[in-house]
């Protein structure tokens, strides 16, 4: 008789449905979204209402957390003006991934809670839905951005590039044939937005969902020691997705404004 038993069923890709709201779906990871949520809520209510001058320990860690998500974000982006912009995004981003890669972790029977075979609760970031939601929510925004900075002509310039092919093509044929090619890389660049969102989001989920099966087989297969080892592995990786997750919407966010604009405040 074989030592090594998974102890509960694999985890499907898709999320299983838990309730019904009208036609629309209520799934595990919504749940735990909207659990989430209201942890925030309540860790607003019980704690930033509540700040003084003379910070008490929780105030002292939040104080911390903002000031190294700030000095984070100017790192990546040379500017202290633009590090304010993006703090209230790029922070909100970190914490609710960070949560959301944690939560079945810190609160290992939430996952455990079922009603008949269903399980109530699932960390959020193992659900396509919502990696790609938070993907193109961000690079939506980005765009958004940039044609506020550059204007629509501006925006629409980069990837389409006529003017260019226009002016290359008065100077001369070795002009236009070069402009040409930039004509070509620029359309190639509109793959590129799109392989942005995949990215993006295909690498949280990758991540955060082969975690949870390798999870479940080591806690399966073993005692307490490895599962132990895994589960501070799986602390860290959680932290690092949100960070990584987090410094390439800052980096997108910072190719698509006006670049000289954003080293003034350096």
């Amino acid at each position: 008789m074989s030592i090594f038993r998974i102890q509960r069923e694999i985890v499907e890709v898709t999320p299983e449905p838990v309730a019904m709201l009208g036609n629309f779906k209520i799934t595990s990871s919504t749940l735990t979204s909207i659990f989430i949520l209201i942890l925030f809520l309540l860790f607003c209510f019980l704690v930033i209402r509540k700040y003084k001058i003379q910070p008490n320990k929780s105030q002292t860690l939040v104080e911390v957390f903002i000031e190294s998500m700030l000095d984070f974000i100017k790192q990546i982006t040379g500017s202290e003006k633009y590090a304010q912009v993006l703090f209230p995004l790029i922070a909100s981003i970190f914490i609710y991934i960070g949560a959301s890669n944690l939560i079945t972790i810190l609160l290992p029977g939430l996952s455990s809670i079922t009603i008949g075979d269903v399980a109530l609760f699932r960390s959020p970031t193992t659900d396509f839905n919502t990696t790609f939601g938070l993907a193109f929510g961000t690079l939506v925004l980005t765009h958004v951005v940039s044609i506020k900075d550059w204007g629509i002509g501006g925006h629409l310039g980069k990837f389409f590039k006529f003017k260019e092919v226009y002016l290359g093509f008065r100077k001369g044929l070795k002009s236009g044939v070069m402009a040409l090619i930039n004509f070509a890389i620029g359309l190639l660049d509109i793959i590129g937005e799109i392989a942005k969102v995949v990215s993006l989001s295909l690498r949280l989920f990758g991540n955060m969902y082969a975690g949870e099966i390798l999870a479940m087989i080591i806690l399966g297969a073993f005692a307490y020691a490895i599962p132990l080892i895994w589960t501070a592995m799986n602390l860290l990786s959680a932290v690092i997705q949100a960070l990584v997750f987090g410094s390439l919407v800052t980096a997108y966010y910072m190719l698509a404004v006006k670049i000289k604009e954003a080293r003034e405040e350096v």
